[in-house]
């Protein structure tokens, strides 16, 4: 047998999802023959296989998004039978279902589930492209993509986001909202050109730096039927121990959350069953009709106007800062629209200075 050939057998790209291997034996006979296509063909049947159609990647991620071959056939524009035999061009390869067929529909299996997380990435891809596309058309050369979490979503940002519309920045604005840690995630991978997150960060951020650009503090807010909502009621100890709290934030990856407080206070409150991240209406409704205890920024508090009741608690713990920065890349901070965001925000914050 020749090594040269068994060789080239072995520089063959493998597919990525699957890495079975062949016998031996038929590995040696195919490579003896030397007829490369031949030994393509074989390594897709035996299940190492050349890279797969990602329009076949697409069709399965929006058939399993739908739950439907009829829907996602409508969608696809194309007919239900063309979409059927690309499932099963899909499970073919796998060598493996790829959808659940039920009454009502289809639902992934494990390994549909992961090739249509492949599928939506390559979605995405396509849709940013037509976005990019359309900019350029407008004459919008450029983007800036702004992470924000969703307390400033609802007080700070929807000002500049209308200033931006009113003053044609010479850029698109792309608003992405979520909670801190995984906005920080996104801008260290590159998903994210600026976010706007607390300065006190229990994530590692080395590549990245930040500017402060909004003080502020966390104080205890407590809920409308709560009795340290009342004028004159104090609050001790006890009070703050048995009351109800509601934990916001609580998987941000940020200092200074409940925990620290409670900490300070030197309490260890018994009713701490709910857990909130990446939202701020739950924690808001709750304050209004219930008796929870919340500890959010006391200057953003300020900006949502009436609390239906709900009132700061004057409480004597350790100042815990919850300072707004802008965080970048350190290699992108002068970046020409990073520079004109960067001044436009400050511009934009000086209004609610007191």
């Amino acid at each position: 047998m020749s090594a040269a050939r068994l060789q080239m057998w072995r520089q063959l790209p493998p597919c990525e999802a699957y890495s079975w291997s062949p016998p031996n034996f038929l590995c040696a006979q195919l490579a003896e023959t030397g007829d490369e296509n031949k030994i393509r063909k074989s390594k897709l049947v035996i299940g190492i296989c050349i890279p797969m159609d990602p329009r076949l990647l697409t069709q399965l991620a929006v058939a399993i998004d739908l739950g439907s071959i009829n829907r996602a056939a409508k969608r696809l524009n194309v007919t239900q039978p063309t979409l059927s035999r690309s499932m099963k061009i899909i499970e073919d390869r796998v060598g493996a279902p790829v959808l659940i067929r039920e009454s009502h529909g289809v639902v992934a299996t494990d390994v549909g589930e992961r090739l249509a997380e492949r599928g939506r990435v390559i979605l995405a891809e396509a849709e940013a492209a037509d976005d990019a596309l359309r900019r350029w058309r407008e004459g919008i050369t450029s983007e800036l993509r702004l992470g924000v979490g969703p307390f400033l979503a609802a007080t700070i940002i929807p000002g500049l986001v209308e200033k931006s519309l009113r003053g044609t920045w010479p850029y698109a604005l792309l608003v992405f909202s979520a909670s801190a840690a995984p906005l920080i995630r996104r801008l260290i991978d590159n998903r994210l050109d600026v976010v706007l997150a607390p300065s006190q960060l229990r994530l590692h951020e080395g590549s990245l730096t930040q500017k402060v650009v909004f003080p502020d503090r966390l104080v205890i807010v407590a809920g409308a039927r709560s009795e340290l909502a009342r004028k004159g009621v104090a609050a001790t100890r006890e009070r703050l121990e048995r009351a109800r709290w509601v934990i916001a934030g609580a998987r941000a990856g940020i200092h200074g959350t409940e925990s620290e407080i409670f900490l300070f206070l030197g309490i260890e409150p018994k009713r701490q069953n709910i857990s909130i991240t990446g939202d701020l209406m739950i924690p808001l409704h709750l304050l209004k009709t219930t008796d929870a205890l919340v500890a959010l920024p006391e200057r953003l508090i300020g900006m949502l106007g009436d609390l239906g009741g709900a009132r700061i608690v004057q409480s004597n713990f350790p100042e815990i800062r919850r300072d707004i920065a802008l965080w970048v890349r350190k290699q992108e901070q002068h970046r020409i629209e990073i520079l004109h965001f960067s001044e436009r925000l400050e511009e934009h914050l000086q209004s609610f200075e007191t």
